[in-house]
């Protein structure tokens, strides 16, 4: 571990100092060999294999990381057939006709805000009703001294602990010194480039320095802010990323 740091100081110092921003596009995908095949087990619920079903009709969608030195906002590519969400009685009730789960799991209609200077990240939902800003604690990482390239970029491999003793997998690049990511994960010595989570993969497809979207970062300020332990109570901890 002691190596690996010191690879990764002598790397970020070796970068101009000069300000990073961009825009970089993610591809986002299901995992579909690692599910199971809807209605193979006798002993899934309907619940579960109309859930499966959903899972292997998903599609591949967008999302799209803005950022400079120290604020990034992410969202996914808009969805105009948005269904209709009933969480009256403690019950969330959905039609399955024309979901896509990708576009949900992939961050859906929410937006997602860092600031480092801050220390703050919040995330824009409006999924349960009222728009909502829930304020996000500083990602905890592993880093690890296993390596791949992406996209021409040396890339290190961070995880962090998820529930059912799973993990979440990101591989990072400290030539890019930012500490930014897709959907508020974010914290490592570097932009992150790829993410493997149990059943969903985020790729990275494009960078663009040159991005004039880069240059204004506009926090939302739209609803109340609230923690993430008064938005589980909030939404049954329904979208919970764990």
């Amino acid at each position: 571990m002691k190596n690996l740091l010191l690879i990764l100081v002598l790397i970020g110092t070796s970068v101009l100092s000069a300000q990073i921003k961009g825009k970089v596009t993610y591809k986002i995908s299901t995992k579909k060999d690692s599910l199971d095949q809807p209605y193979a087990n006798p002993e899934n619920t309907d619940a579960k294999n109309e859930v499966l079903e959903m899972m292997h009709e998903s599609l591949p969608v967008e999302g799209y990381l803005v950022f400079n030195d120290s604020i990034s906002i992410y969202n996914v590519e808009p969805k105009n057939d948005i269904p209709e969400w009933n969480n009256s009685n403690d019950n969330l009730t959905i039609e399955s006709s024309g979901i896509n789960l990708t576009w949900f799991m992939a961050g859906g209609n929410s937006i997602y805000y860092t600031d480092l200077s801050r220390d703050f990240a919040i995330t824009q939902n409006a999924i349960m009703g009222p728009t909502v800003r829930i304020i996000s604690k500083p990602v905890e990482w592993t880093i690890t001294d296993e390596t791949k390239e992406i996209d021409g970029y040396t890339c290190y491999l961070a995880t962090k602990d998820k529930l059912k003793n799973k993990k979440l997998r990101a591989w990072f690049t400290p030539k890019i010194t930012v500490k930014h990511g897709p959907k508020g994960f974010n914290g490592l010595p570097g932009l992150i480039m790829e993410i493997e989570d149990v059943i969903y993969t985020w790729k990275i497809v494009k960078i663009d320095f040159n991005n004039k979207e880069a240059d204004v970062i506009v926090e939302p300020l739209e609803g109340d802010l609230m923690t993430q332990k008064e938005f589980v109570n909030f939404s049954g901890n329904i979208f919970s990323d764990n």
